[in-house]
């Protein structure tokens, strides 16, 4: 299947576009992943991604592939130390990956590995380093067991008992590791891109939209890398099935925080980088354009996050002991409808893909550190209504409405 050639001058418009919308010069992963094209295509070009951005006039004079100057080494370790203080432990590449400020690909290059990293922030290594074969294997069979069939790398990461790495270590790659836990091997290259692309067209008719990368990640055959692998992008892969590219990651800053404190009042805590992704309207990616990191993004969204965090063994103690078992029972007062509306739970549900809101009238960070008051005081029914997502945003930005004892 050929691919639509573009003259360099439209290459380069493209990608100062792009860099004028994210107000800099963009990554590598940033290019791939929202970007009209892969930067490898920019790379087989112009030679390489810095000498693309250098004749688009966007070089930033550093020659670190993504065009940003480099971190130094100790800016790296006190964001290192910062998360290890609030998980109160040394943590691991998915621990950090939720919390941290930078990328785990940046500390392993920096400082020759994970463990070598949290030696240089004076942490106690790993403990996924000492992990025998035989608990990896046994892990590793145990988990693709829960999903029915043998994990990808990205759903390891994601989701499974230990990250990707340790069995690379251990097995060398990952084909290898499937293959000595006695698992069918992910083979992706003999894949036709038509079988790939039949595919990506069949999760849109189920879905009824044009799929994220995540969504297919979760519920298409393969998942999102195969199609960014194979076609430079995620956004050329839509192109070549005949879509229009995701724009998502254009989200207002103000509409990404009001989704993410939705989704902490649904849940009860904190959403973590795995919840969002699957059960929040957007993905991780355009907080971590916008805020940074998934650390900020919870801290722009609640200021008193990270305290509350570290005054608390687990997340749900902000929103008080009880809170899914009163949110259930605030629903059901409500006749499991929208006060303000009157949408119902299963016609929510259907629309928006999640369970109905409830909304705190006084918030809860007005509970927190009160001499006079438990942070379970938020959660009195007279404090909380049941309301829809249109509903709940636009009461948002109303004045707070005073508790009636």
């Amino acid at each position: 299947m050929g691919k639509k050639l573009y003259s360099d001058e439209e290459l380069l418009n493209r990608l100062r576009e792009f860099a004028s919308e994210l107000g800099r010069p963009p990554s590598q992963n940033e290019m791939n992943e929202s970007g009209t094209h892969a930067a490898k295509t920019y790379a087989d070009r112009f030679g390489s991604w810095n000498e693309a951005l250098k004749t688009a006039d966007l070089e930033t004079g550093t020659n670190e592939p993504n065009g940003r100057p480099a971190t130094p080494k100790a800016d790296l370790l006190v964001d290192l130390k910062s998360v290890a203080e609030i998980v109160g432990e040394a943590p691991s590449e998915r621990t950090y990956r939720s919390y941290g400020k930078y990328s785990v690909k940046t500390y392993c290059k920096r400082f020759g590995g994970w463990n070598s990293a949290l030696r240089a922030a004076g942490l106690e290594p790993n403990v996924e380093l000492n992990l025998s074969e035989e608990a990896l294997i046994a892990a590793l069979q145990e988990f693709a067991e829960e999903l029915g069939r043998p994990p990808t790398t990205d759903e390891m990461d994601q989701d499974g008992p230990y990250t990707s790495d340790p069995y690379k270590r251990a097995f060398g790659n990952w084909n290898q590791a499937l293959q000595r836990a006695g698992l069918e091997i992910n083979y992706t290259r003999n894949v036709s891109e038509d079988t790939l692309l039949s595919e990506l067209k069949r999760l849109s008719e189920e879905l009824g939209h044009i799929p994220r990368k995540e969504e297919m990640q979760d519920q298409g055959k393969w998942s999102g890398s195969v199609y960014q692998k194979r076609f430079g992008s995620w956004n050329e892969a839509l192109t070549a099935a005949g879509f229009e590219p995701n724009t998502r990651w254009r989200i207002p800053r103000e509409g990404l925080l009001t989704e993410l404190r939705e989704l902490a009042e649904e849940l009860g805590h904190p959403p973590t980088t795995g919840e969002m992704i699957k059960h929040g309207e957007f993905t991780t990616q355009p907080y971590r354009r916008v805020f940074g990191s998934w650390r900020t993004a919870l801290q722009a969204a609640d200021p008193d996050y990270l305290d509350d965090y570290r005054q608390s063994n687990t997340e749900t103690v902000p929103f008080g002991s009880n809170w899914p078992q009163i949110r259930e029972e605030i629903i059901t007062r409500d006749n499991e409808s929208c006060l303000r509306c009157g949408m119902g739970r299963e016609a929510h549900r259907d629309k928006f893909g999640r369970d109905l809101p409830v909304h705190h009238r006084i918030p809860r960070r007005r509970f927190y550190n009160d001499p006079d008051r438990s942070v379970d005081d938020a959660d009195v029914p007279s404090n909380l209504l049941t309301l829809c997502i249109p509903c709940h945003r636009r009461l948002e930005r109303l004045p707070v409405q005073p508790v009636v004892d």
